[in-house]
């Protein structure tokens, strides 16, 4: 079946099947910027904007927005052919700030804002938050992000917006205990001291940390933008997931719908009689592997807390 859309102000007909979501014929249109994530509405990654509302295009069926309006990341400041195009306010206060880390989940979040934005110019950090609430991110703890959105909001307001300012330096040699300045104070109990089920008290003093300006210097020290953090901000198609190569296989994870259980038995041969169905990898034909899930470079840093697949799961949503 074919559906009419217009995606970020270009009319589209877009090929596509009675049940296919909208993530699916989106990303199939080269619109990169939406991201796969959870695929059941929890995350937030694959966020668009149809007729102005935040949805989340893994949920919705791409037929439901036949006749809509539908917003991605790459319309924000859309490029002309052979150009680099402008940074929107969100974009380039996402970078400024430090907002984008791993960056998946950064289109999102600025959808969030924009819509945010558009209904309300001056808004509060609650407001703020309330906002990208529906898009988990793992890097950032929201701080650069509210951050960036309230930056950004300035900017659209025709605001003069300081320079980011440096993280202060903590000197961490004034960290420290010292003795007590008095003997140490037992809780009401054995005049002698000795215990009678009563909590001993011990009086410490703390010495304030002590927190120093940056230093005074020309290169050093200096914020420097992310270096892919522009690719990023605009969405562009920078992950394995967007990656588009000659006869590819493609794969599909069945994860756990408990927080914790045991594998009893998994009968696969009905999948591995589907029609395109190369493998089915289970616990029963895969060698127990250990790697680090807060690792992103290599070796991988310690600890080894995941485990490719097991006869265990550990998480909702741990691959079954």
């Amino acid at each position: 079946m074919s559906i009419q859309v217009t995606i970020n102000g270009d009319d589209h007909d877009l090929e596509t099947n009675a049940n296919e979501p909208l993530l699916t014929a989106l990303r199939r249109a080269g619109l990169y910027s939406v991201k796969h994530g959870c695929e059941t509405g929890d995350c937030g990654a694959c966020a668009v904007l149809l007729d102005g509302v935040l949805v989340n295009s893994c949920t919705l069926l791409a037929r439901q927005a036949d006749g809509r309006r539908i917003e991605t990341l790459e319309g924000l400041a859309p490029e002309l052919p052979g150009q680099r195009g402008e940074l929107h306010p969100l974009q380039r206060a996402f970078i400024e700030t430090g907002a984008i880390q791993c960056g998946y989940c950064s289109p999102a979040q600025m959808l969030a804002a924009k819509s945010l934005l558009e209904r309300q110019p001056d808004p509060t950090e609650d407001e703020v938050r309330d906002a990208l609430a529906g898009v988990l991110c793992r890097c950032t703890g929201y701080v650069r992000p509210v951050e960036a959105v309230l930056r950004a909001a300035a900017v659209l307001r025709g605001e003069e917006v300081p320079p980011p300012p440096m993280p202060p330096t903590v000197n961490t040699f004034d960290w420290l205990f010292e003795p007590p300045d008095t003997p140490e104070e037992l809780a009401p109990g054995d005049p002698s001291g000795g215990h009678d089920g009563a909590t001993d008290i011990q009086t410490l003093t703390q010495t304030p940390v002590m927190v120093l300006a940056p230093p005074q210097t020309k290169v050093v020290n200096k914020a420097e933008a992310k270096v892919d953090a522009v690719k990023l901000a605009k969405g562009r198609a920078v992950f394995t997931d967007d990656m588009e190569l000659p006869g590819m296989l493609y794969g599909a994870l069945l994860t756990s719908p408990h927080a914790h259980a045991r594998i009893l038995d998994i009968d696969a041969s009905a999948a591995e009689r589907l029609p395109g169905v190369h493998a089915v990898l289970t616990y029963k034909n895969t060698a127990r592997v250990m790697y680090a899930s807060g690792g992103q470079s290599y070796p991988q840093p310690p600890p080894f807390d995941q485990v490719s697949l097991d006869n265990k799961v550990r998480h909702f949503g741990d691959r079954v």
